[in-house]
């Protein structure tokens, strides 16, 4: 069976004209219509129905049944020429968030010889974009920031530490004096919170409920977790993130959570379920499991 066919079957599925399909694929139209036909031959059944009319039923329900097929192989394949492709130019696309960047970049660059770091191309978007690219085979690695360890279907994720949450205020402001604070106390306080990729945004919410508290939230939103340091830096709001991640921050003061809710910053390892990693990929992960971020 020639998968080409089954690309072909795919979008006729989803445009519902050979015309269409022949155009985007830059083929002829009889392309299309013989690709449909050894299909049929292969599945012995009927996929498509000769009457044009009704455009929304000209797929038999074998077509249905195959067309979900056809969209897990052809995702397969696109998947496999991405990764055979990297594995011929040595590369490692490797998925860092920011956040767990700044606990981990200084340690992988003194770990790794200079060989192994000249092949890592670093993709630096929040964890769950992160976790989408890994799932389309555009990332093969990637460590992952988490309030709950990873259960995602064609993933492995072996959890390596989780971290704690804490309260950042600017230098200046009246809470920085305190070490520890509970969200109770922060109802009046403005928080400058986080885009939908970035985990914290979760927990920011679980710690909401839990305190019973509905906290005012900035009007803008940032790009970027600098952006919100920076902002928190000039006294703008407050904010929640990852202890480790304003360690040594100037002009930024860390605050220990009281509220008893096991909510946790995890960071995994995690790969596709199916991927056969190289041995320089092996040798990355062995590193990055060997590496403990100081509190």
């Amino acid at each position: 069976m020639n998968t080409r066919d089954l690309q072909y079957f795919a979008m006729l599925v989803k445009l519902k004209n050979y015309t269409q399909v022949a155009k985007y694929f830059n083929v002829s139209q009889p392309s299309i219509t013989q690709a449909i036909r050894r299909l049929e031959q292969e599945f012995d059944t009927k996929l498509v129905r000769k009457d044009r009319v009704h455009r929304d039923e000209m797929i038999t329900r074998s077509g249905q049944l195959l067309y979900e097929k056809a969209l897990a192989i052809n995702k397969k394949i696109d998947i496999a020429h991405q990764e055979i492709a990297r594995s011929d130019q040595r590369q490692i696309k490797f998925g860092l968030p920011p956040i767990i960047g700044k606990m981990y970049i200084s340690h992988i660059i003194g770990n790794l010889s200079k060989q192994l770091l000249q092949r890592i191309k670093i993709v630096s978007v929040g964890s769950h974009e992160l976790l989408s690219e890994l799932q389309a085979g555009k990332i093969d690695i990637a460590m992952l920031g988490s309030i709950a360890p990873i259960d995602q279907n064609g993933i492995f994720a072996e959890l390596i530490t989780a971290r704690p949450f804490s309260i950042i205020v600017s230098a200046d402001h009246p809470l920085a004096k305190k070490k520890e604070v509970s969200f109770q106390d922060l109802t009046n306080e403005i928080f400058i919170n986080y885009d939908q990729q970035y985990v914290h945004k979760a927990a920011f919410q679980a710690y909401s409920t839990y305190a019973q508290i509905n906290p005012q939230t900035a009007i803008y939103k940032v790009p970027n977790v600098s952006w919100i340091k920076e902002l928190v830096r000039q006294n703008k709001g407050i904010s929640l993130m990852v202890k480790d991640a304003v360690k040594d921050e100037p002009g930024i003061v860390a605050l220990d959570i009281k509220d008893p809710i096991p909510e946790k910053f995890f960071i995994s390892l995690a790969t596709r379920e199916d991927y056969i990693l190289s041995d320089d990929e092996q040798q990355l992960i062995t590193k990055l499991k060997e590496i403990t971020p100081v509190a």
